[in-house]
């Protein structure tokens, strides 16, 4: 069954419009969807419909509310600190993660992150990464879209994630831990962080700064893995351990 996202809807009502235009786009000029098709609804924040459709106009699309159902946000949340990579490479990142799971996603600049976005370039692209995020949600069955921040430089963001998570580090230098290992020892924990570094790795300092911050390194394998890999890896353990 199509799905579509519908932040603006109120699930306790018997009937939503969608008005949103690139979700209206896509289900009149895309799937070209009439009266009486039965569609989903989710709003990226754990609710659900199912409906069907009343009436397709330019404006908005009326869906007669049949069901609807709130899902829990699962724990540990899963937070992505993920260097930029070059290129659309951290919109596949987005992707994958979304459909893995992940809670959040923090973009970050490090000293040898490659990417540097400014001005309407960073507005434009953060819109990007938001829309990429709702698509792979729409097509994972995932009622929750996870929030992207702003990018963050590694100061800051491990400063940042020290207080809210256990934070684990991809390691490729040092003494390193098993990763299902770290996952035994941890006693509940609310939210795990996920460091992934960019290409050429986490400098020495940033490494030391992460584990005075108490992020436990680990391997991921005896491979060298790219970011993009790194992330999928890491998430997928995770997921494995926590939600299978």
């Amino acid at each position: 069954m199509h799905r579509f996202y519908c932040l603006e809807g109120n699930y306790s009502s018997d009937q939503i419009a969608i008005t949103n235009k690139e979700e209206l786009h896509h289900l009149r000029n895309v799937l070209r969807l009439k009266k009486e098709a039965h569609i989903n609804l989710f709003n990226g924040k754990g609710m659900e419909a199912s409906g069907i459709l009343l009436a397709v106009s330019s404006q908005k699309a009326e869906v007669q509310i049949t069901s609807v159902k709130e899902s829990k946000q699962k724990k540990p949340e899963f937070i992505l600190a993920c260097a930029l990579p070059k290129k659309s490479k951290f919109e596949f990142i987005i992707e994958k993660a979304t459909e893995l799971g992940v809670d959040e996603i923090v973009p970050l600049k490090t000293q040898r992150t490659g990417m540097n976005l400014k001005g309407d370039r960073l507005i434009t692209k953060m819109s990007r990464f938001q829309m990429i995020a709702i698509n792979a949600a729409k097509q994972s069955q995932r009622n929750f879209i996870p929030i992207i921040h702003p990018i963050m430089d590694f100061s800051p963001a491990i400063k940042h994630l020290s207080k809210i998570s256990a934070m684990i580090i991809p390691s490729l230098m040092g003494e390193r831990r098993k990763i299902f290992d770290v996952f035994r020892d941890l006693k509940s924990p609310n939210a795990i962080a996920f460091l992934i570094g960019p290409e050429g790795d986490f400098t020495p300092e940033e490494y030391c700064q992460a584990h005075k911050s108490g992020c436990v390194p680990v391997t991921l394998g005896d491979t060298v893995l790219k970011v993009e890999t790194a992330a999928i890896c890491a998430l997928s353990c995770a997921n494995l351990f926590f939600r299978s």
